[in-house]
């Protein structure tokens, strides 16, 4: 693309899991992450394609989410962004590098939707394990064996003023978005690199309706056999499938849904998706009358908010510290979390 933003992808995630093990379980042996390392309670695991340190952090606590981490553009625009966050009146805290394994100096706000971010530049690269040198795993491990976590879908109640933190905070562009005839924006796809999205949007489900909630990470496969295998692996270890299979119209993405059984956290693993990279691309309106096309173009039917088990959001937790440990939660499952 032909601009610079203040971020320049989605680097991480941290979650927090009632159930440690099952949740690392999960993640390591049924979806196929690998281990890169443990430190102060946290685990830390990284696919098979990825460069960076890591991509997925595990600590033990409430279900929720502590951070999701961005990387910036640049040290100066990590500089950069800083400033801007707190002159338009966002309290900034600095994180001191080695906060997190691999991690360099970074920030963390929240959103006024209140969705936890954390932005960084320096990132210690992944060890070399495959001879493949462009490579830096080795594909086909265990389980699904995605290539790389790909993007996160978050809801909140505006989804207009969510979008525009993003958009002018972040440097997020609009790809595609459903919007009603007579009503507000109730869902974007936004993206800082040519993905279709590398985060969407969209309005926390009724009769939840509350800010800072997470509906799903997702990590990227090859291709549609391997979200195929996915189905059977976790078909036969017994995890709550939501989804599966289809393929969505938004996004052009092959999708099965699916719930870590420590936490409740909703995963999509796929395939798929579409890359832009022309500068006048016009972002794609949805709308009540082909909303249905939009969301599943070959699968299951599903439409948000009908009361479906793809409804149910987990909540985003407030940071207390560089360490990202939460100061307060509800304890899953008592407010439909899980």
């Amino acid at each position: 693309m032909n601009r610079t933003a203040p971020v320049c992808k989605l680097g991480h995630v941290q979650l927090s899991t009632p159930d440690i093990d099952a949740s690392l379980h999960f993640f390591r042996d049924l979806v196929g992450l690998d281990v890169i390392g443990e430190d102060d309670g946290k685990v830390y695991l990284r696919a098979w394609n990825e460069i960076d340190h890591h991509s997925l952090v595990l600590r033990e606590g409430p279900t929720g989410v502590d951070h999701f981490a961005l990387r910036a553009s640049s040290a100066a625009h990590l500089e950069a962004l800083a400033a801007d966050l707190r002159a338009h009146g966002h309290e900034v805290e600095e994180v001191a590098a080695g906060a997190e394994l691999g991690q360099g100096d970074a920030i963390r706000f929240v959103s006024p939707q209140g969705h936890p971010w954390e932005v960084y530049w320096e990132m210690e690269k992944g060890r070399q394990d495959s001879r493949l040198l462009n490579q830096r795993g080795k594909a086909y491990l265990r389980g699904s064996s995605p290539m790389h976590l790909d993007h996160i879908n978050i809801a909140c109640v505006d989804v207009a003023a969510g979008e525009a933190f993003l958009a002018d905070r972040l440097g997020f562009l609009r790809r595609e978005y459903v919007q009603p005839t007579d009503g507000p924006v109730v869902a974007s796809w936004m993206s800082v690199t040519s993905q279709a999205h590398d985060i969407a949007i969209a309005m926390d489900p009724p009769p939840s309706l509350r800010d800072g909630r997470l509906h799903h990470i997702s990590y990227i496969h090859q291709d549609r056999s391997d979200v195929l295998r996915a189905g059977e692996i976790m078909r036969d270890a017994g995890c709550e499938i939501d989804l599966a299979p289809g393929k969505h119209g938004i996004s052009q993405a092959f999708f099965f849904y699916v719930k870590d059984p420590g936490s409740g956290h909703r995963v999509e693993l796929f395939a798929g998706g579409y890359h832009i990279f022309d500068p006048d691309w016009e972002p794609v309106r949805w709308d009540e009358t082909n909303i249905e096309t939009g969301m599943v173009w070959v699968g299951p039917d599903f439409i948000p908010g009908s009361g479906g088990p793809m409804d149910p959001t987990t909540p985003c937790l407030p940071v207390a510290d560089g360490a990202g440990r939460a100061t307060a939660a509800v304890p899953a499952g008592v407010d439909g979390d899980r």
